[in-house]
């Protein structure tokens, strides 16, 4: 590990301290869970927020101020570009628990234990391709309202 050490910069005998490699493993494990329930938490916030923003939208479609166009188009314009953001933060998280699993499975084969990773990644991509899903609905319906009213 960088800095902890004298000698050449970033040349450790990490296969010498499996005291730093398991300590490393418990923070990349408490890391993800952490991780995973703030992801979860957030994603569910912003696609419920994201549903009921529309259908507030579509009940004042009616209302003199949403006639003008300037505001009309720039709320749906910023909730399109919104799930742009959401799409790439999920593609993001997902390429991260791969990362993190790879990771801990090299550090339980350089430690010599029995086992693996105690990442669940198959239930990760799932939840996140359920997200993704999600997601695609509510900008589809976004989209839709382009064109309504």
């Amino acid at each position: 590990m960088l800095g902890h050490e004298y000698g050449p910069a970033g040349i450790c005998n990490m296969t010498a301290r499996p005291d730093l490699r398991l300590r490393e493993y418990q923070e990349i494990n408490a890391h993800l869970r952490a991780n995973i329930s703030q992801f979860v938490n957030w994603f569910s916030f912003f696609l419920t927020f994201s549903f009921a923003a529309a259908a507030v939208f579509v009940a004042n479609l009616s209302g003199p101020e949403l006639h003008r166009p300037v505001l009309s188009y720039g709320v749906r314009i910023v909730f399109l570009a919104m799930h742009i953001l959401a799409f790439v933060g999920i593609l993001t998280f997902r390429r991260y628990i791969v990362a993190s699993h790879c990771r801990v499975i090299d550090i339980v084969g350089e430690l010599g234990e029995p086992g693996g990773s105690p990442i669940p990644v198959r239930f990760c991509q799932w939840m996140t391709d359920l997200m993704a899903a999600g997601f695609v609905i509510s900008y589809f319906t976004w989209f839709l309202l382009l064109f309504v009213g």
